[in-house]
């Protein structure tokens, strides 16, 4: 995918720079002969956490691993099949950043004072994301790593308080190593051998840092995408504003050069608002899979994450809360972001109706009217079509969630 054009922008304007230097280093895009990499990559973690976790099971028959280990295949489980539904939408992910782009150049490209404010406007979002993107990559750099080192202490301490016979001091115990994740590997004792267990420390730990590279592209990218279609209504409401500055057009027929800068004005307005529109729409048809499967995997996760927590307070209790997290993050912010382009999307309209309308032509009100009647639709990002996304639905999670772990816990007490 060459991305030529969208990097012809000055270095200030430029759009999703982080998340797309991440996708080009894993082979997403860029010359075709990288994609190797993003094959690899994704072929290293389906091996040793998904082919294994799924087709040989958790390893375990105590309720508390099997409840751990379901949850944690519900997680890497969206994460991988989320990111590999993204490959076929790449083109549709090229033609966003060329409409983004021409939306931009557009909203800075002459001398009014709007210029200032937009394009200060989209220089101080672009450094808001790009904080939140490094907070993110750093907070997933951490991941895999606060996944190893709680296991590692704890089967250390197990090992070292064990004697010659594979059995404690009173001779009670048989040693077990603490796994990072609750699976099986390929029929290797992983949890009583010292040698099997430290290969698939290691084998785990690089996996788990792909998994952590799948999530820091997959949530900061779709993120963004949300964040940037609410950026460019607000561009098209500040252009909108700028036109109640200018004299109100004739109502007969446009000879003078005032009338004529205004009508010029209002088209390239006019122009931006439908840029906009398909900006969202491509968007929506890139993220609304990955959005459903986001929302129906975190009920469950939540769930069982509600379940374990309630019942297990250890180490592995860190494990959990990582990918809590993670959900809670994503979760949330495709909500948050969801209602937040909603309402910049209607707020469009409400600005037009605010401009003195009825001082101008006849031709220049069709141009109003069109973009209050777009304005009017429901504008959004969807869950595979079946709801807009928005914050009320993301308190609806919470309480399904909620829900379905109470009468869980109330199956699991009665057994």
């Amino acid at each position: 995918m060459e991305l030529s054009y969208h990097r012809s922008l000055p270095p200030e304007l430029q759009i999703m720079p982080f998340q797309l230097r991440c996708m080009e280093l894993i082979g997403l895009i860029g010359p075709k002969g990288r994609f190797y990499r993003f094959v690899l990559a994704f072929g290293w973690g389906t091996f040793v956490i998904l082919l294994p976790k799924s087709v040989l099971g958790i390893g375990s028959s105590e309720l508390d691993a099997i409840i751990k280990g379901f949850a944690e295949l519900l997680f890497e489980g969206n994460l991988f099949i989320a990111v590999a539904s993204l490959v076929p939408k790449l083109p549709l992910v090229k033609r966003l950043l060329h409409v983004l782009s021409e939306i931009f150049r557009q909203a800075t490209h002459d001398k009014h004072d709007v210029k200032d404010h937009c394009y200060s406007l989209i220089c101080e979002q672009n450094s808001k994301i790009d904080k939140f993107c490094k907070f993110y990559f750093i907070y997933c750099c951490f991941g895999p790593f606060v996944f190893c080192i709680p296991a590692m202490v704890t089967s250390y301490v197990r090992y070292f308080g064990i004697t010659n016979n594979g059995t404690n001091a009173n001779g009670s115990e048989h040693l077990r190593f603490e796994l990072p994740m609750e699976q099986e590997f390929y029929w290797l004792p992983i949890r009583t051998n010292f040698a099997c267990y430290h290969l698939f420390l290691a084998l785990s730990l690089s996996a788990y840092c792909v998994c952590s590279y799948m999530s820091v592209i997959k949530v900061s990218t779709l993120l963004i995408m949300i964040k940037y279609c609410s950026l460019v209504y607000r561009l098209v409401a500040i252009r909108i504003r700028e036109l109640g500055k200018l004299p109100p057009g004739r109502k007969q027929d446009e000879t003078d050069e005032d009338e004529r800068t205004k009508m010029m004005m209002v088209k390239e307005v006019v122009e931006m608002h439908e840029k906009a529109l398909e900006a969202t729409d491509l968007v929506e048809k890139v993220i609304n899979i990955p959005i459903a499967m986001q929302f129906m995997a975190c009920i469950l996760f939540w769930c069982m994450t509600m379940v374990y927590v309630s019942t297990n307070i250890n180490f592995n209790l860190f494990n959990v809360m990582v990918l809590f997290w993670l959900s809670l993050i994503e979760t949330y912010g495709y909500s948050y972001l969801g209602t937040e382009l909603s309402e910049d999307a209607k707020a469009v309209g409400h600005t037009v109706y605010d401009l003195p309308w009825y001082e101008d032509s006849a031709q220049l009100q069709r141009y109003y009217r069109l973009m209050i009647q777009r304005s009017q639709q429901n504008t959004g990002v969807t869950a595979a079509k079946f709801f807009i996304v928005g914050i009320e639905k993301f308190g609806k999670v919470v309480n399904l969630s909620y829900s379905y772990y109470l009468v869980l816990k109330d199956v699991l007490d009665r057994l």
